[in-house]
């Protein structure tokens, strides 16, 4: 897998949301996005994935450009997120929220959905079994038939993933996949995504939990104004003054 970002910009009116941002993410890392509130972080986010088209720069995945393509394109081709609000299916269940995110995956047309072919029966099943085993993994398998809106935040956030996971990404992208958590529902969820990068996913993941982050990422880039001010390991980024002035403080992380 190879995902690099070229002088990325975009703009709304005279605000320059993200501002000629260079990124390479490493396969097999955890690489993290850092900076204050409205740093241009989710925007950034939101360029990757389509949601919206930068003014200029690249997107470059596995040798594609990316940029301008629609969000049902970059995700065939092996990019998958989450969000800051958690955008479940409420009312459908658990098991079901997570095999929307396998849809893409279904090779059979409409006719063989229609008369219920054995090729369609034959790929909902092989959906279904791999939907349970990421349910399995995250301890969710027991509640396959509850409704999603059933279940508390911290598994939520983690349903969340498993069903981005679904559409079998060779890139996440994590969105604050930690906002709202008490101390136990962050520890779950370090550890879950420590178990992704020990399967071998690349995870680009946004977060302000400091702990975490400094605890979790093997690279960390640091946005201020919508401007890359740092890049580096934990320790790199903590002692760097632009980022302590910015961001961080003069505690650092607490």
């Amino acid at each position: 897998m190879n995902f690099n970002i070229e002088r990325l910009r975009k703009t709304f009116g005279g605000l320059v949301a993200v501002n000629d941002v260079d990124l390479t993410v490493q396969e097999g890392t955890v690489h993290a996005i850092i900076g204050p509130n409205g740093a241009g972080k989710t925007t950034f986010f939101n360029c990757i994935t389509g949601i919206y088209p930068p003014n200029s720069g690249a997107v470059v995945f596995n040798g594609e450009h990316l940029e301008g393509l629609p969000t049902h394109i970059i995700s065939r081709k092996g990019i998958a997120r989450t969000f800051q609000n958690i955008r479940l299916f409420r009312y459908m269940s658990v098991l079901d929220n997570v095999m929307v995110g396998a849809h893409q995956l279904t090779k059979y047309f409409l006719w063989s959905l229609a008369i219920r072919s054995q090729r369609f029966k034959r790929e909902e099943r092989d959906i279904r079994e791999f939907c349970l085993h990421l349910l399995e993994k995250i301890g969710l398998v027991s509640k396959q038939h509850d409704f999603a809106s059933s279940l508390p935040y911290g598994e939520q956030r983690k349903l969340e993933i498993a069903r981005a996971l679904a559409s079998k990404p060779q890139l996440l992208l994590l969105d604050e996949p930690a906002a709202g958590m008490n101390d136990r529902e962050t520890a779950d969820l370090k550890n879950y995504i420590v178990s992704l990068r020990e399967e071998g996913y690349t995870i680009l993941i946004i977060e302000h939990d400091m702990k975490l982050v400094m605890s979790l990422a093997d690279t960390i880039s640091v946005i201020d104004y919508g401007v890359k001010i740092a890049e580096g390991t934990a320790a790199e980024v903590q002692t760097n003054e632009l980022v302590i002035e910015a961001y961080l403080g003069k505690g650092g992380v607490k």
